[in-house]
């Protein structure tokens, strides 16, 4: 791969990251302002802020995804192997999250197992964004420089 192919790959990781990493601190924002119990319109403009942050991420995982198939010879980088789990890992978190959504949008109501499911879905989207924290704190130590 040539010098500058390889550097807008590693930008467009480092873009993958921040959205990553915005998306994880409104996250756990909203969290804070739910435990708060603080007033239904703060929690609105943080539940927005978390659907913009999500669809960007939605965005740098696909521009990821693109560049990483049209691009080789990177192998041998560290950042490019972390890279790579931000981007598995906040593909898990958004595949979950749209299986909750799903779930939530059924018609009528809910039957036991529906709610069981739904259940078990946010508990692996809450297990998703937590191994997606992991990875973009590996990113952040192989490229300091990022933040």
């Amino acid at each position: 791969m040539t010098a500058p192919a390889k550097v807008a790959l590693r930008d467009i990781a480092d873009t993958l990251y921040r959205a990553a990493t915005n998306s994880c601190r409104e996250h756990r924002r909203y969290a804070e302002l739910v435990d708060r119990d603080a007033s239904d319109g703060e929690q609105k403009t943080a539940r927005a802020a978390v659907r913009t942050c999500d669809e960007i991420l939605d965005e740098a995982v696909d521009l990821y995804e693109i560049v990483c198939l049209a691009e080789s010879g990177h192998a041998d980088d560290s950042w490019w192997h972390k890279a790579n789990m931000v981007w598995r890992n906040a593909k898990e978190y958004l595949r979950h999250q749209a299986a909750s959504k799903r779930l939530l949008r059924g018609e009528g109501g809910h039957s036991k197992n529906e709610f069981m499911e739904l259940r078990i879905e946010h508990e692996l989207e809450a297990s998703a964004l937590l191994r997606l924290r992991q990875a973009i704190e590996s990113y952040k130590a192989a490229r300091p420089e990022v933040a």
